[in-house]
């Protein structure tokens, strides 16, 4: 019997439905229960950014996960999220998406989707987490600011859909691989790794408070850190945090630079 959707709680407004749940697993509600909202009047998305929630147009959800692992190795949760979508829009409605490492979803290099998990930790290990979800589904048009940047559903595939349409394979998807990522994570990064084109060989821009660096990617470690390989030989393991990647022109930028200032 499924889990994750075994109970629904749907809002019309919320601020975002990851307070909502994260509320509800501080107070003991099982793994698997999911809040969806109409609209988010404050969705947000890694590193305090806002997401974009009017009503009716897009999916957000956020589950419960109760995952038995250790804080260290939560970062394949939010690959195995990323597979998930990456699958469902894929191989259910045949719009062939990318992921951005670690967790965005994009569409004709457009955003799609985003996806945020958030986690309570004691004695180092996760007691839950919440893991939030955002999908474009019905946009057709989006603010000036972020219009040449975001897709939706309905701007790739060219139908009319419905938020609902996505809910159930994304939620059945989403059981395979938060499970798989608790019994079997190397099978997580292996799958992000082919979904992705950021994975190896590509050239990328990592900037964070330290600095810049630029390298190639070579894959992901065990616990699903970025390797990027300097033009000096040396290799980077990045773990996601407060850091941005973005892919870089080698010929137009005229080969790979590192502007570190930090150790």
């Amino acid at each position: 019997m499924a889990r994750f959707g075994s109970t629904i709680l749907r809002f019309d407004t919320v601020s975002s439905t990851n307070d909502v749940a994260r509320d509800l697993a501080a107070s003991g509600k099982p793994e698997g229960l999911c809040v969806i909202a109409r609209e988010q009047t404050a969705g947000r998305g890694r590193q305090g950014r806002s997401w974009s929630s009017p009503p009716g147009e897009g999916l957000y959800l956020s589950l419960i996960l109760r995952p038995e692992i250790r804080a260290a190795e939560s970062a394949v949760i939010t690959l195995a999220a990323a597979v998930a979508v990456a699958e469902t829009l894929r191989l259910d409605f045949h719009v062939p998406v990318d992921i951005k490492w670690p967790n965005d979803i994009l569409a004709a290099e457009r955003k799609i989707c985003g996806i945020l998990v958030e986690s309570a930790i004691e004695s180092g290990r996760l007691q839950y987490a919440v893991m939030g979800i955002g999908v474009n589904v019905a946009q057709r048009y989006f603010a000036a600011d972020i219009g040449e940047t975001a897709t939706s559903l309905s701007l790739e595939t060219g139908r009319i859909l419905s938020p609902e349409d996505l809910l159930k394979p994304l939620l059945k998807r989403l059981e395979y691989w938060c499970t798989s990522a608790t019994i079997n994570p190397a099978v997580v990064i292996e799958r992000w790794e082919r979904l992705s084109s950021y994975a190896r060989g590509c050239a990328v821009r990592i900037e964070s408070a330290d600095g810049s660096v630029e390298g190639l990617t070579r894959g992901l470690t065990p616990t699903g850190a970025l390797i990027v390989g300097l033009s000096n030989g040396e290799t980077r393991e990045i773990v996601s945090g407060e850091v941005s990647l973005r892919r870089v022109d080698l010929v137009a930028e005229g080969g790979l630079h590192n502007h570190v200032t930090g150790p």
